[in-house]
């Protein structure tokens, strides 16, 4: 037996999943321990877990136990197989995809396709690798809207829902909100030069924390060639109107997703530093997201969703 043989206990670890999931998978599919230790017990051989990992990949990926099982037993040199990897799915490709409930050790994705099913899988893992790689996948090839509003959304409200049944899982949700972040901030790093010389200016209101739908903007805008600066969370009054005498930006979208007492009082302290002074060239001011009040969307323009706030700041593509 080679000393990198694992029991079943430290093979699950090395996975992310259960070792109730190994048990099954080798029970139901054929794939588990070929060795053994001096005293009997079943050992994972660093060739069971290149299959074994191989499969994950596969399932991550959007591909059915049954059919990764299959796969991964038929490889000839799993080992070769680590640096392979497995096709990516597509957003949405698989309608039909298994609704999984919020019970259990699944993240109720929903109808969304095999992609969000791979997708979730990874994060219940805590496959932070798979994760990135399967977002990084679908950004280069659907761009980051398609990939925000397909993937990476619904699975993130699949987990709420998870934590909303359960109580359970919040580290899947924050790791897979982390992934999202470092995929997006990935894209602007690599857009290169921009075609616009006045940025767009993005903040979150002052009692606002999440930021991912503001940074999907951000990343979508690089994508087009747009220069953003990005103020992140509970950006307060104050500030946002430092940053727009600082930068003179071409618009500045103020993004809300939960309405509170300060919105409003924020509001107004933002749109008197827009009217104030001299300005030799206009900043237009758009809200973003469900958190503004009626009041709100009385006097300012309000897009009722990111890819509408893409449209607005760029136009059609």
């Amino acid at each position: 037996m080679g000393e990198s043989a694992l029991t079943p206990g430290a093979a699950a670890r090395r996975l992310g999943v259960a070792t109730g999931t190994l048990r099954s998978w080798d029970r139901r599919y054929g794939i588990g321990p070929t060795e053994r230790s001096p005293g009997g017990h079943r050992r994972y051989g660093t060739g069971d877990m290149a299959r074994l990992e191989y499969m994950c990949r596969l399932v991550a990926s959007g591909t059915a136990p049954a059919e990764a099982a299959q796969t991964a037993l038929s490889l000839s040199d799993p080992l070769a197989a680590r640096a392979t990897p497995p096709p990516s799915g597509v957003p949405g490709s698989a309608a039909s995809a298994p609704t999984a409930r919020p019970g259990g050790h699944t993240v109720p994705a929903g109808s969304a396709g095999a992609s969000c099913q791979g997708l979730a899988r990874a994060a219940m893992r805590l496959d932070t690798d798979t994760v990135e790689r399967l977002l990084a996948d679908s950004v280069e090839e659907h761009g980051v809207m398609t990939t925000w509003e397909e993937l990476a959304m619904p699975v993130l409200h699949g987990i709420g829902a998870k934590w909303s049944h359960t109580r359970q899982y919040v580290e899947v949700e924050h790791l897979l909100s982390w992934s999202v972040s470092s995929v997006l901030r990935r894209v602007c790093a690599d857009a290169g030069g921009a075609a616009q010389r006045r940025p767009v200016l993005l903040a979150c209101m002052p009692d606002e924390l999440h930021t991912l739908p503001l940074e999907a903007l951000g990343a979508a805008l690089c994508e087009r060639g747009v220069t953003h600066r990005m103020l992140g969370a509970a950006a307060p009054a104050d500030a946002v109107a430092a940053a727009l005498r600082r930068t003179a930006p071409a618009a500045l979208v103020l993004w809300s997703l939960r309405s509170t007492q300060v919105t409003m009082p924020a509001l107004r302290q933002i749109r008197e530093a827009l009217d104030g002074g001299a300005r030799r060239e206009k900043t237009t001011l758009y809200l973003a997201g469900p958190g503004w009040p009626e009041a709100a969307r009385r006097l300012v323009a309000h897009v009722d969703s990111l890819p509408a706030a893409l449209h607005a700041l760029v136009g059609s593509d």
